[in-house]
């Protein structure tokens, strides 16, 4: 906008070029300067003259010199942080620092060697610093130690991010999915988030704080997740009076040598789900029996059918067989189209 010559033009000015044009992309770089900053408002001179109107090129311009500075600036402290940590000893006893006692009491810091393996993609590498530390760890139960993995996830921020406790469990489990590729056992992740903003921090400092329910969150999060083991539950012991009895039961037996045997066990035992099933047009019978049709070799179809006659009113009956015969001509159809271009290739067309 011109104030720099403006400034260069005033005699004996006690300051240098290089000094007024450091001073003025920082002052650009304000929060001030940019919400004043808008399409349309008046540009002036040192005098206070008015000398033409803010433009949207300027507007997109300060804005894109903004996202420069600060990516220059967190790439900065990044390195800074991770070449750091590469020194033993400081990283010893920046572990010693901020590592959680129970962590502490089990892993023998002395032992500590920071490793040049990353499992950080290299889309994310600019926007937070991984360190990886192999480290002997005492297992007291075996009265062993053993060679194990410290993370440290370690992301660097001048504001209050409200989503980087969500942010930092994603990349955790990305290292984790990476890790796990090459080894059977997970290391620890540390992660820190490294704040030198000037304002109070105040995001939320877990995941679980960001939940509407975090009590619920924590609950289904941290604690095993649920284990429906069908093979562990009876027969005898489902409730066949439910609609969901029919689903089970077939799900359970599924892998049986005799698929007819096992269908015609399942409709005798839930015979009051698939009454129910009635009254929502047998939807669950419909897909049980498209589920398992497949497992039916061709000369026990007849078998297949019969069951279904002897369960089910004639209408429906007759509607889930020609279903079951639409499938039949679908699956020919479609085979018949990748044989014949399979020949095709063959045949080079």
């Amino acid at each position: 906008i011109g104030i720099h010559k403006e400034l260069f033009a005033i005699p004996n000015l006690l300051f240098s070029r290089m000094e007024i044009r450091r001073f003025l992309a920082r002052y650009t770089c304000l929060k001030e300067y940019r919400n004043n900053l808008i399409v349309g408002n008046d540009r002036v001179n040192l005098a206070g003259q008015p000398t033409g109107k803010v433009t949207e090129e300027e507007i997109n311009k300060a804005k894109n010199n903004i996202i420069k500075e600060e990516k220059v600036n967190k790439v900065n402290h990044d390195i800074l942080i991770k070449k750091a940590m590469e020194n033993p000893s400081l990283a010893r006893e920046f572990l010693e620092e901020y590592l959680p006692d129970e962590y502490k009491q089990l892993i023998d810091l002395t032992t500590l060697k920071p490793e040049k393996e990353t499992y950080v993609e290299e889309s994310l590498r600019t926007k937070l610093s991984d360190m990886v530390f192999s480290v002997q760890m005492h297992n007291k139960a075996e009265d062993k130690k053993y060679d194990a993995f410290i993370y440290t996830l370690i992301e660097h921020q001048s504001y209050s991010d409200y989503w980087i406790a969500l942010r930092l469990l994603k990349y955790s489990l990305l290292l984790l999915e990476r890790h796990a590729i090459k080894r059977n056992k997970l290391p620890v992740i540390l992660p820190i988030v490294i704040y030198n903003g000037k304002k109070k921090y105040s995001a939320p400092r877990n995941i679980f704080e960001l939940f509407t329910y975090p009590d619920i969150a924590r609950k289904t999060i941290e604690e095993d997740y649920r284990l429906i083991d069908l093979q562990a539950i009876s027969d005898n012991e489902m409730d066949y009076e439910k609609h969901l009895s029919f689903l089970i039961y077939t799900m359970k037996h599924i892998h049986e040598r005799d698929t007819i045997l096992m269908l015609k066990e399942a409709m005798r035992r839930c015979s009051k789900a698939i009454i129910i099933d009635k009254e929502q047009n047998y939807v669950l019978t419909k897909l049980i029996l498209w589920y398992t049709d497949s497992k039916v070799p061709e000369e026990k179809k007849q078998l297949l059918e019969q069951i279904i006659i002897d369960n089910l009113p004639k209408e429906e009956a007759n509607n889930i067989m020609r279903t079951i015969a639409d499938s039949y001509i679908e699956e020919g159809f479609n085979k018949g189209i990748l044989q014949g271009t399979e020949k095709g290739i063959e045949k080079g067309i």
